[in-house]
């Protein structure tokens, strides 16, 4: 993980899923954007990804888009929350490496807006999620 670079405007998995949130927004009112951290696609080319349909179903924890490399090994993103995809990312699509480049950013998978009963608990804060890594090593 590149040092310092971890969005505080994020909420994360243990399996390095991460959730944009903006401030003082009700957690369920709107998509959310959802992505990959750089720590799962530490030092490798994306070549493809599989996202969620739009107007399908994501659970948290599940499984709900692969990232392909060039090593043709697959890194299988987890859901954050669960909820409805409202939209993919085009760029990314068209521009996998976007998402190993900038992974917070340009590279974001899809946005999903929160089913009624979903909610931020069991997410990392960025310092909870940074002492999950520190303590990886």
């Amino acid at each position: 993980m590149r040092a310092g670079k971890i969005p505080s405007d994020r909420r994360f998995t243990a399996t390095h899923s991460w959730l944009a949130l903006a401030p003082g927004q009700s957690f369920s009112d709107y998509p959310l954007r959802a992505g990959v951290t750089d720590t799962a696609l530490d030092e490798i080319e994306v070549v493809g990804l599989e996202l969620p349909a739009v107007r399908s179903t994501i659970e948290a924890g599940a499984p709900c888009a692969l990232v392909w490399t060039s090593a043709r090994t697959v890194v299988t993103v987890f859901a954050p929350i669960s909820g409805l995809v409202t939209m993919t990312n085009d760029d990314a699509l068209a521009n996998p490496q976007l998402v190993a480049d900038d992974p917070f950013h340009r590279g974001w998978l899809f946005a999903v807006l929160p089913s009624p009963t979903s909610s931020a608990y069991g997410l990392l804060t960025p310092a909870q999620y940074t002492h999950e890594l520190s303590e990886a090593v």
